[in-house]
């Protein structure tokens, strides 16, 4: 199981144990809440509605995001790895979701995310924990229809930390130029103040032409 690092910086613990109490943690909940209004801005300035969308939340957990998004979309397809996160999910009873749990290769291979027909993809703080994420994102792109677009929100990546983690600028850049992507941006997603502190997560957009 991959160790999570949370928006308070706690390691140590797999994303199934903190399932039961993830959506109670402040900063969890202030982080989705910025993603949300980062993706609302997003999809109004390129022209994409949420309206009717067809949406894939790529690491969805225990569907914070993917509430706010389902108030809107046609449909939305959660994906993650964590049997216990998407089990809260799947709880939530949310008729227009459908929760696909595993390794983003196999739930493609079964046919859970057919090519071209999703008109959004977000990817809200996963992809810099994974070990192939120019290969995930590509795959994922994949899944859009001409004029869909993708959307991730990361940790930027302080390689002086004691600790590492998350992706630089450049890297996301490569990755969704590398997918096909166009009309390429990455840039501070939001800011969410937090006890002392300021989330300010990047973001990449693409296009898929």
């Amino acid at each position: 199981m991959v160790q999570a690092n949370t928006p308070d910086g706690k390691r140590d613990m797999s994303w199934d144990d903190m399932a039961d109490t993830w959506d109670t943690l402040p900063s969890v909940r202030a982080y989705s809440s910025g993603a949300f209004r980062s993706l609302s801005e997003v999809c109004a300035a390129r022209g994409v509605s949420l309206d009717g969308a067809r949406v894939i939340d790529f690491g969805c957990g225990t569907g914070l995001l993917t509430e706010a998004v389902a108030a809107q979309a046609q449909d939305v397809v959660g994906v993650d790895v964590s049997p216990a996160m998407v089990a809260v999910l799947q709880g939530k009873g949310l008729p227009n979701v459908r929760v696909e749990c595993g390794e983003l290769n196999d739930i493609i291979a079964r046919g859970g995310l057919p090519h071209g027909a999703f008109d959004l993809v977000v990817a809200s703080s996963v992809c810099g924990f994974l070990a192939d994420y120019p290969a995930a994102v590509a795959l994922l792109a994949a899944r859009l229809a001409p004029g869909g677009l993708f959307i991730q929100w990361d940790w930027e990546l302080d390689p002086t930390a004691d600790e590492p983690m998350g992706l630089t600028r450049d890297a996301i850049q490569d990755a969704l130029v590398a997918a096909g992507l166009d009309d390429v941006v990455v840039d501070v997603g939001f800011h969410a103040p937090f006890e002392d502190m300021v989330m300010a997560p990047l973001r990449g957009v693409g296009r898929m032409p």
